[in-house]
């Protein structure tokens, strides 16, 4: 029998109507679970769970894509099913460098993989990592559920009907629904150099400092430090915010900008940006600002002192505010493109 760690009852029934049909009736199945491990897995139904993407482990595996081309396998999931987790295989979940963004936020979790108490970080993620809060990649599950309050409602309940819990963080809810719904979600790094990727169907919210949310509404929070760190946002391929300054909340009496205070020291590298459809959010007004094209890329730097703040990639000339509503002067910020 196959048995796969994060089997999603809710995602397979609903990928499948034929098996959601055949559950609990006389002749049928007991679970969407029972016949994906009976007979799914070798079927090639791979929508069991939204922590595993097909495609994504294919194309990083070019040993397993062959194995499937040749029918060694049905699908990439009954390759790790049976071959690929204990080979300390992972599928990537929205960007590529999941596995390697997990274990550098959650050194005791690398550590235990080093130890072999873990096949990998993907398989402590995919055990414990989920339910402990823990999140492959960048997205912040924290702010998530304190903006999406019904969210963190549903996180961990159980179905009445048949006991199935939908969702066990909002992570899984934002892969399924959220990212589709046009919810809040931040996308946020460390203390340290960041690489931050991120990945949403209608587009995200990047930042390199550790951000905490504290309510939604009134919308407040606190922030790490982005003194002498050098950050990488790499937006999504549809419209993204680069939130290099934020405004003023309850706790905050005074705008944020962020990188400035260590001259060249500290700046955010803007990657995928696109004019006219991504947005640089900035604090204070767009005067305290300079804009200097530099080869093929705009460098952006406090007018005061000329502290570099940004550098934008592949952008050749000053951005300008975004519309009419690009100053937001209850928080002390505003956007350009």
């Amino acid at each position: 029998m196959a048995y796969f760690n994060e089997f999603s009852e809710f995602l397979y029934q609903n990928s499948y109507p034929d098996v959601s049909a055949s559950v609990n009736t006389p002749r049928g199945f007991v679970s969407g679970l029972q016949h994906f491990s009976l007979y799914g897995v070798y079927e090639g139904r791979t929508s069991a769970s939204p922590f595993f993407n097909e495609q994504a482990y294919l194309t990083l595996y070019p040993d397993v894509r062959n194995a499937v081309a040749s029918g060694v396998f049905k699908s990439g999931l009954e390759h790790f099913t049976f071959n690929g987790a204990q080979e300390g295989r992972y599928s990537p979940i929205g960007t590529f460098d999941s596995e390697q963004v997990y274990l550098k936020k959650y050194p005791d979790v690398a550590a235990a993989v080093k130890q072999g108490l873990f096949y990998s970080g993907y398989d402590h993620y995919l055990k414990y990592g989920q339910f402990e809060g823990r999140v492959p990649g960048w997205f912040n599950e924290q702010a998530y559920l304190v903006r999406n309050p019904d969210v963190a409602a549903a996180v961990g309940v159980a179905n009445p009907t048949n006991g199935v819990v939908t969702f066990n963080s909002g992570f899984e809810h934002y892969l399924l629904f959220g990212q589709y719904e046009n919810r809040f979600q931040i996308f946020s790094g460390t203390s340290g150099n960041d690489i931050v990727n991120s990945f949403g169907a209608n587009g995200t919210n990047l930042t390199g400092v550790d951000y905490v949310a504290l309510s939604a509404n009134p919308v407040d929070y606190t922030l790490g430090s982005t003194t002498f760190q050098v950050d990488t946002l790499i937006g999504s391929p549809v419209s993204d915010r680069y939130l290099l300054g934020f405004g003023r909340s309850p706790s905050n009496p005074n705008p944020r900008p962020l990188y400035v205070g260590g001259g060249n020291a500290d700046y955010a590298l803007i990657r995928n940006f696109t004019k006219g459809s991504d947005l640089i959010q900035l604090a204070g007004s767009l005067t305290d600002y300079n804009q200097v094209v530099s080869g093929n890329n705009l460098n952006i730097s406090t007018k005061n002192g000329n502290d570099l703040v940004a550098i934008v990639e592949g952008v050749t000339s000053p951005l300008s505010l975004a519309g009419a509503n690009a100053v937001n002067t209850a928080t002390g910020t505003f956007v350009i493109t």
